[in-house]
């Protein structure tokens, strides 16, 4: 469970974390890296598509700076929504 986030750090678990994390039903993977600063890229999250997840969601940080581009988010005709 995410227990509380501010700007270069999240707490998940009672684990606090300072670099980029995916989190899956399992496990969570510290300090994940996308290619292209604040654009996610499909090779950005092959790791989790393999997965065929049903839902994605995607931070968008304290900024909201992230950018997730059109080909990314209708590759699995998943909805978009932006918040």
């Amino acid at each position: 469970m995410i227990e509380n986030y501010h700007f270069g750090r999240i707490v998940i678990d009672g684990k606090t974390y300072t670099s980029d994390v995916i989190i899956f039903p399992d496990r969570i993977r510290e300090e994940w890296w996308r290619e292209d600063g604040h654009s996610l890229s499909l090779k950005d999250i092959e790791e989790v598509l393999t997965l065929r997840p049903d839902i994605l969601i995607v931070g968008t940080g304290n900024a909201s700076l992230m950018r997730v581009p059109f080909p990314v988010a209708h590759t699995h005709n998943w909805s978009t929504r932006m918040y």
